[in-house]
């Protein structure tokens, strides 16, 4: 089951770097940026799952704020340009 989730996350994170790297405007990066912190977090989830040790659990807290806090400064810039 775990590979199965692992397949998943992999082919949604390849999809994310399309459109990192596709993406027209800064908005369509960021949310790029953002799915694949969700892959990332959902990957160490899925090992901590796997292994039974949630040493791995506060990582994906920091990882979550990082990518929270960075999506919304990003999100403030992006308003300050339209001034």
């Amino acid at each position: 089951m775990i590979a199965a989730v692992c397949l998943v996350l992999g082919l949604a994170a390849v999809l994310f770097v399309g459109r990192l790297l596709a993406g027209p405007s800064l908005a369509d990066r960021v949310l790029a940026l953002d799915g694949l912190i969700v892959c990332a977090i959902s990957a160490l989830v899925a090992r901590a799952v796997e292994s039974g040790d949630g040493s791995f659990l506060p990582v994906a807290v920091v990882f979550t704020l990082v990518g929270f806090i960075g999506t919304a400064v990003i999100a403030r810039f992006i308003e300050a340009q339209g001034r």
